[in-house]
């Protein structure tokens, strides 16, 4: 596992950017040589001070009610309007699986970090996951206090870590400290610590670790996959669908077609296809034209392809596949944190194999489960490490009607 992170520069300065392989030990890496290294991940953590963290209620199934229910469940907490706010979802909770963990930050914060992250090459800036400073302690089991490089992180040992503004650590960091119930933390301090000019309250006590970077200090929870991404919903990075396609017909590949097409304007919410409809109907027109030049363009290619379909001798191999994908995306459907980045179908073997992208082994793992209580053959490969993601591959065999 490697990682290359960066901090939201202040004031104007040039992001500082580091790379780790293993816990604590990491290096400086000039903004023009970060594509000399390759990384499992590349994130781009915010202020801990721009961001709400908290859980919601996880009654919806679809996302995007989540996602709207999840900021009314939060508006009391909130300093701004709701149409101003921005929520990513991060993990279901394992003690309580009706709740969710997720991130709040204002929309017009996020669209200025986005175009300073937008400034970098195209394959690095839609690779950058946006991570919440804070979002990476959760439950440490200790509760610690980090003091430096411009920074002043509270964690209570049980939930995620609070963030306090240095200049203002002298009020709120006691009364922090306070409300949470913190009655000893492990202090950790980088540069420019501000706790020794801070009174702290006389049940607290804390013990000095040796002093630490805070790239050094966030590089382990990195490394393990921490973390909520805020680049969710609108603000996710554009994927082109990979389509691949063995044994078949033009018609059949008009078909395939169709059918992502359908996925996009049928699931929009679960993966994020509305660009691509677009162009995969203009592309589904552009093909049943040049394979039928005398009908001309037609406005409903996708009843004309399912009329092709009818028509071919035995019918064997289109409605099989249809009936195999549709099968396929009502699993898929099913399942909040799973994302399709392409699939193809081999007509000799009568399997799809899609290519999917989880949000967590607990996801991957509610996949299968679905699709065995169907009876449906599915088999999943192993899954890797990439963006923050779990990526691994479904393989459906024959599915009998």
């Amino acid at each position: 596992m490697s990682i290359l992170f960066a901090f939201t520069p202040r004031d104007g300065a040039v992001a500082e950017w580091y790379y780790a392989r293993t816990p604590n030990e990491v290096i400086s890496v000039p903004a023009e040589e970060l594509s000399s290294h390759k990384a499992d991940r590349i994130v781009w953590l915010v202020p801990g001070t721009d961001v709400l963290l908290s859980e919601v209620e996880a009654t919806t199934r679809s996302v995007a009610d989540l996602r709207v229910a999840g900021l009314y469940q939060l508006e009391d907490d909130l300093s701004e309007q709701v149409s101003r706010l921005h929520i990513a979802l991060g993990d279901k909770s394992t003690e309580q699986p009706s709740m969710r963990d997720v991130a709040v930050i204002s929309r017009a914060r996020l669209d200025g970090i986005l175009a300073q992250v937008n400034e970098y090459p195209e394959e690095i800036a839609a690779a950058i996951e946006l991570v919440p400073e804070t979002s990476l302690f959760k439950a440490t089991g200790t509760p610690f206090i980090y003091d430096g490089d411009d920074r002043v992180l509270l964690g209570d040992g049980l939930g995620f870590a609070e963030a306090v503004d240095p200049a203002l650590a002298p009020d709120l960091l006691p009364a922090l400290i306070h409300q949470m119930a913190v009655k000893t933390a492990d202090i950790y301090t980088g540069s420019h610590a501000v706790l020794p000019a801070i009174q702290m309250p006389a049940t607290f006590t804390g013990t000095d670790i040796e002093p630490i970077s805070f790239a050094q200090f966030v590089s382990s929870p990195l490394l393990a996959g921490e973390g909520i991404n805020l680049r969710q919903a609108e603000y996710a990075p554009k994927r082109q669908l990979k389509i691949g396609v063995s044994g078949w017909t033009g018609t059949m590949v008009l078909a395939g077609l169709v059918f992502v097409a359908w996925i996009g304007v049928s699931a929009v919410s679960v993966f994020q296809l509305q660009s691509e409809t677009d162009k995969l109907y203009e592309r589904m027109v552009d093909a049943y034209t040049n394979a039928y030049p005398s009908e001309g363009a037609v406005a409903d290619p996708r009843r004309a392809v399912a009329q092709k379909l009818g028509a071919t001798a035995n019918g064997s191999s289109g409605p099989g596949f249809i009936d195999l994908a549709s099968v396929f995306y009502a699993g898929l459907r099913e399942v909040e944190g799973v994302q399709l980045d392409g699939f193809s179908y081999d007509q000799s073997t009568g399997r799809l194999t899609a290519t999917l992208r989880f949000s967590g082994y607990q996801d991957r793992d509610q996949l299968k489960q679905i699709f065995d209580r169907q009876g449906v053959p599915i088999t999943l490969g192993g899954a890797r490490q990439e963006n923050g993601m779990l990526v691994g591959e479904a393989i459906l065999g024959d599915v009998i009607s």
